[in-house]
């Protein structure tokens, strides 16, 4: 993962789109949605999300599927 990013979580993702996170999950089971990357368990607190989203990532893929987001970030 490049340091110089923001980054966001799944539930930052489904707020975003105005949307549960179960479907930001289902989106990645199905391989559909933003790259994503998975943080490594000693990188993150105990209970929180290991799955993050490049907002740059984020941004081009809005810009590919044409898709406006309804809180932006």
């Amino acid at each position: 993962m490049p340091s110089n990013s923001q980054y966001l979580t799944t539930k930052q993702l489904a707020e975003r789109y105005g949307v549960k996170p179960a479907t930001i999950k289902g989106w990645r089971a199905e391989r559909k949605g933003p790259e994503f990357y998975t943080v490594p368990r000693i990188a993150v607190a105990y209970g929180s999300s290991r799955v993050r989203y490049d907002l740059h990532h984020v941004l081009a893929w809005e810009q590919t599927n044409s898709i406006t987001p309804l809180n932006h970030f």
